[in-house]
């Protein structure tokens, strides 16, 4: 292991230890650092963990932090496991390499636990002005950014983009599930068993970071359903229990349900040569515009309208491959208590694969 001493750190033991999962991502490393060292507060600690892919390590030794270079890559749960494991901090602070904290957000992590002692995890946002000026990633970013914001403050979930949780409560419950060798829904399945455990979770809207993340449309919409919306799904009906939060709001499945039906009206509308129920379909389309509204003034107002009506298909693909998604995870749900592991190798290889996002 390389370690140098913080220079936040002049106490031994400091208030909060932000832990960075890395592998393979050194340029925006450098970025997410040295927002790191602009940080109001000083009380701090910064553990990189370089997750077997060994040129972060050279990027890392600019700044006075610790790193823990990994011999092997076993994904971003087990590096962030590992940073806890050395951590002097009663708070853990995990963000993405691929992040740039503002100058107050450590400040802010901080006073929020001050404020609000009865919380174990608090987690915040995207904020609205992302790097990448490519329409995907201007998109999925901002989409993100609304998302949050327009959320409940009491969490049903975490968020290891931007996420605190106390210490002893991260070691009660063993940390993140390591079974997720790949980025994917590893903090929302920690969020269930925080929920579970009867802990209290926050969403601090003003703890804000900026997104360096390129998307692209096929990246975005493998992310999107292979390593988000069905394992989420699977988790969902493995703990029968359907959060109305974030964008699983009860108003949000209404719609994909509309979205799906309206396909299914114009496939059969097409088959029958039907004007009345291409009609139909075209009304749900509509509705589902018109109740979203308030979501696309907020593009407008942040990108313009050319970019606001761009913005209504992608979303409403969104609905589509939601849709999908769900079905896929509850077909894998009931398809695993159905049929033995020994009598379906294939497939079950398949399952965890789209389970832990590796699809």
């Amino acid at each position: 292991m390389s370690e140098a001493t913080n220079k936040s750190a002049n106490s031994s033991n400091p208030a909060l230890s932000v832990i960075i999962p890395v592998y393979k991502d050194a340029k925006n490393l450098q970025k997410c650092l040295e927002g790191i060292m602009r940080s109001h507060t000083r009380n701090f600690e910064c553990i990189v963990v370089d997750d077997g892919s060994a040129d972060e390590t050279t990027t890392a030794e600019q700044f006075p932090i610790k790193i823990i270079p990994l011999p092997v890559k076993r994904g971003p749960a087990h590096a962030r496991n590992a940073g806890a494991d050395v951590a002097r901090g009663d708070i853990l602070f995990f963000i993405d390499s691929d992040v740039v904290v503002h100058p107050d957000t450590l400040s802010k992590v901080l006073q929020t636990f001050e404020n609000y002692p009865q919380i174990d995890a608090v987690f915040g946002s995207y904020d609205d002005k992302p790097e990448h000026n490519g329409f995907i990633s201007q998109y999925k970013n901002l989409f993100h950014h609304y998302v949050h914001q327009t959320a409940r403050e009491q969490a049903s979930t975490f968020w290891t983009g931007c996420g605190a949780i106390k210490k002893h409560v991260f070691q009660e419950l063993a940390g993140f599930n390591e079974q997720y060798g790949q980025p994917a829904m590893e903090d929302i399945e920690f969020g269930v068993r925080l929920r579970k455990n009867g802990n209290k979770i926050l969403l601090n809207k003003d703890i804000q970071v900026t997104h360096l993340k390129k998307w692209t449309f096929w990246n975005l919409v493998k992310t999107d359903v292979f390593a988000r919306a069905v394992p989420w799904t699977y988790v969902i009906f493995k703990n029968k229990n359907f959060p109305d939060d974030l964008n699983l709001k009860s108003s949000q499945r209404i719609r994909v349900f509309f979205v799906c039906s309206s396909i299914g009206l114009m496939t059969v509308g097409t088959v029958f040569s039907s004007f009345l129920i291409w009609a139909l379909a075209l009304s749900l389309i509509v509705l589902v515009i018109v109740s979203n509204l308030k979501f696309y003034r907020f593009f407008m107002k942040k990108q313009g309208l050319k970019f606001a009506l761009k913005v209504i298909p992608f979303h409403l693909l969104y609905y589509f491959y939601s849709g999908l998604s769900f079905f896929l995870g509850a077909l894998l749900f009931y398809q695993s208590k159905i049929f033995p592991r020994e009598n379906s190798r294939a497939k079950i290889g398949l399952i965890k694969k789209m389970r832990y996002g590796q699809v």
